[in-house]
């Protein structure tokens, strides 16, 4: 796994980023699900637009780690039934073992989202508690 200045992760196998959220840490991940094989330019711009806000996120709070996960690589495609995922694209904020699901097209909504749950998540983190 390469984790550069950003703190993006990217990851070669499902089991690798199994391994990241299964892991005895405090990490607070964020995890871009979704499918490049999906040409629909509203799905195209929709994960555009979040990978964007993902980056703000992150760059507002350089602790956080996140991943782009493509379940059209053959390496991804089991993951999400793994992990409860129903459609893409989505994010999924997890620290220690307890997340919550974002998903649909809207990333200005999504980032609303993410920004109510930022605060238990970090303070789980910091406290090594769960977030609810």
């Amino acid at each position: 796994v390469t984790v550069q200045a950003t703190r993006e992760i990217t990851p070669k196998s499902a089991d690798e980023v199994l391994n990241h959220l299964q892991g005895n840490n405090y990490n607070i991940y964020l995890l871009h699900f979704y499918e490049s094989s999906n040409r629909d330019e509203k799905i195209t711009h929709a994960n555009e637009d979040i990978l964007g806000m993902l980056k703000k996120v992150v760059g507002d709070n350089p602790d956080f780690s996140y991943a782009r996960i493509d379940l059209s690589d053959r390496e991804f495609a089991k993951l999400g039934n793994v992990v409860g995922l129903t459609s893409t694209p989505a994010v999924l904020m997890i620290v220690h073992g307890k997340g919550v699901w974002l998903s649909g097209t809207n990333a200005s909504l999504m980032a609303d989202r993410l920004r109510d749950f930022l605060p238990a998540f970090k303070q789980a983190s910091a406290h090594h508690t769960n977030p609810y």
